[in-house]
Parts: C-alpha cells; structure tokens; sequence
C-alpha cells in the first residue's frame, strides 16, 4: 500500500506524439515543441557561446524546421527523439562554427 500508484491517464511518448505528427496531427507537434523547446534553446545557446548568440534563434527555428520536414521518414531507431532532436541541433550549431571560422570541439 506504500506505493504510488501511476496516473490512469499518462502522457503519450515522444515517439507516439511523432508518429502522430506524422500521420497529420498538429497538436501532437505542438506538445512535442511544448516538452523540449526551453531544454534545446538552452542547449543551442550554451554551445553556441557568447561570440556566437547572435545565431541562438536561426538555429533553433531551423532544427524544428528539420523535425518538420523529417516527420514522414523519421522512425525510431535505437535513439530517443530527444537525442535525435538534440543531434539535429548540434550538427546546426557544428555548421554555425565551421561558417564562423571557430574550431568545432563538441
């Protein structure tokens, strides 16, 4: 009796919220965008330091912009979304670098 009981009604998954995006269903993006935008804009930020903020927002929009564009073809192999999304991210901010002339020591 010393247990928690776990709610009736849980959240859907990430994978389970993509593969209804995929199938057309907006609301499930939207929840999606709801759980990692504030963790990945801090993350874009982080790596991208101070000399390179300016491109916080560029990168961020775009890496959604890819999880728009990947929503047909995207499956669930070995990684979470969140890995894969924060992987997305990170090859922009890679990008970001390399345009800047900065040395890329993810």
């Amino acid at each position: 009796m010393g247990q928690t009981s776990r709610c009736m009604t849980s959240e859907p998954s990430d994978d389970q919220l993509m593969a209804a995006y995929a199938a057309g269903d907006v609301a499930a993006f939207e929840r999606l965008y709801e759980r990692h935008q504030a963790a990945l804009y801090r993350f874009v930020r982080r790596l991208l330091g101070r000399a390179l903020a300016s491109h916080t927002d560029e990168v961020f929009q775009d890496t959604w912009l890819r999880v728009v564009h990947a929503r047909a073809r995207w499956q669930p192999q070995g990684a979470t979304f969140r890995t894969w999304l924060f992987t997305l991210a990170q090859h922009r901010v890679i990008d970001v670098l390399r345009r800047s002339g900065r040395e890329v020591a993810l």
